[in-house]
This record gives structure tokens, C-alpha cells and sequence, in this order.
């Protein structure tokens, strides 16, 4: 279960960067050599989304492998990603989901079945249409904070897979920003976002969320005032060495307006 280089899961829509440009954006998981923190350094544009402040934009995946769903992350970032990101990018949590993203399922020992591959091979599989049916893939409508700072901006999704390697995938898109303000400190106010398991990168991370064996939900760190839980967090049942810090324990719950 879960193999395969076309397999995982990306964002798809908003449009992210490289979807359709040389070196194409993947579906594998972040590491420190080819696929590195910030957005796999991608930052090809295709196409630049508009999104507007105050309202919520829909947002769509694509992948074959979903890994029982899990544990994900939206944020914005106003740094330039030309002539290329670092370490030190900045995404700030505008929506937190606990589990269920992007799907849920009554048999986690398998993935979704596959469906017609996207123009670059990316395996896929069938998608709900919406944000609550289970065994396929979902979507969400994600809403913006009206203080962003209206202009170009790159939106994110990170991603921690329920089952399998503990893994983070992240995905980036570029959007301009209108109906917002002309003011990026509200912004600032918000968390960064949370980043683990990242290997070969001890600059970006140097902890991991479990061991490969885990079949957990993540109790994400500071998910901000703004987002769901589907289904309650568990623990893992051995914490490796190198456990992440502030990691909640599993019945403490974000109180999300």
C-alpha cells in the first residue's frame, strides 16, 4: 500500500505553481534535497489565481495515495519566491483542519481506487464534490481573513498523513489578493505555520510527529482561531526521541471560532 512516485496528493486548485511548467510540482512528501521546504521550491506561474479578502475560495486536490486522510494547513505568505525561497519563508495559518483532510474513509488500510491520471501522470481518484462524503477525495472552502494585504501572495497547503511514514506534503499557489487592506501587520499576528518531518533539512525541521508504524491524527500545534475538527486527534503510541515539542496532547482541542 501507498507506492508509487505519481501517487500522494497536491494541490490542485487554487492553480499551484509548476502544475503544467517544467520541472513539474509533485506529489511526494518535503525533504531537504529534491523536494525542499518552502512549496518543493517551485515558482513557475501558470496561472495567478484571484481571491478576495473576507470571502472563502475553493480549493481542490489531486493525488492517488491519500494516507487515511489526516491533518492540514492553509496559510499566505507575501514573500517573494523569485529568484527562489529559503528556509526563512514565512506562511502564516489562515484555516486549520484536524483529520479528515482531504478525505475520510471506512477502510484505512487502502487508498481510494484510482481514476484517470491528470496531463502529467498524477494518479487520481474520485472526488466528492464536496466537504463531508467519505471514500473519496474532498474539497474545501476555505476562508480569508479581511485584513490580508491586498496584492500577489502565495497560498499554501501543508499536509500530515494519518497513515503511513510520518510525511509533510505542501503544496503552493500563487493568488492576488483583492478586497483586503493595504496593511500586512494583522497578518504577522497570525501562527506559522507548523513543519515536521522534513528529512535531510535540519535547518526547516529537526523533529518528526511518530514513527511509521502510528496510524495517528495530528493534534496540530497552534492551528489559529480559525478552523474544524472532523474527528478527534489521537496519540502516538510511542514518541521517538526526536518527538516534536507542543505537540498538544490529544484531548485538548483547539477552540475555533
Amino acid at each position: 500500500v501507498f507506492r508509487g512516485a505519481s501517487a500522494h496528493m497536491i494541490l490542485s486548485s487554487p492553480i499551484p505553481y509548476n502544475l503544467n511548467v517544467k520541472p513539474f510540482v509533485q506529489v511526494n512528501p518535503l525533504s531537504g534535497d529534491l523536494y525542499p521546504f518552502p512549496c518543493q521550491n517551485r515558482t513557475g506561474v501558470e496561472f495567478r489565481t484571484t481571491v478576495e479578502a473576507g470571502k472563502a475560495t475553493l480549493v481542490k486536490f489531486t493525488g492517488g495515495a491519500q494516507h487515511a486522510g489526516g491533518s492540514c494547513q492553509f496559510s499566505i505568505s507575501y514573500n517573494d519566491p523569485s529568484p527562489g525561497w529559503n528556509s526563512s519563508a514565512e506562511f502564516k495559518t489562515i484555516y486549520s483542519i484536524i483529520a479528515g483532510c482531504p478525505a475520510q474513509f471506512t477502510d484505512e488500510s487502502r487508498n481510494l481506487p484510482t481514476a484517470t491520471p491528470d496531463q502529467q501522470g498524477r494518479a487520481d481518484t474520485a472526488h466528492c464534490g464536496n466537504d463531508f462524503d467519505i471514500n473519496c477525495v474532498r474539497q474545501f472552502l476555505v476562508p480569508l481573513p479581511k485584513f490580508l494585504k491586498n496584492g500577489p501572495a502565495t497560498f499554501a497547503w501543508t499536509w500530515f498523513n494519518k497513515v503511513g511514514n510520518r510525511e509533510m506534503y505542501m503544496t503552493c499557489a500563487p493568488v492576488t489578493i483583492t478586497s483586503g487592506t493595504e496593511d500586512e501587520q494583522q497578518i504577522q499576528n497570525l501562527p506559522d505555520i507548523f513543519i515536521a518531518n522534513v528529512p535531510n533539512a535540519p535547518e526547516v525541521s529537526n523533529c518528526v510527529t511518530g514513527t511509521s508504524n502510528d496510524h495517528v491524527v495530528l493534534n496540530l500545534p497552534n492551528p489559529g482561531k480559525y478552523g474544524r475538527v472532523i474527528e478527534s486527534p489521537n496519540d502516538p503510541p510511542l514518541k521517538p526521541s526526536n518527538y516534536c515539542s507542543g505537540i498538544p496532547p490529544a484531548n485538548v482541542l483547539p477552540s475555533f471560532e
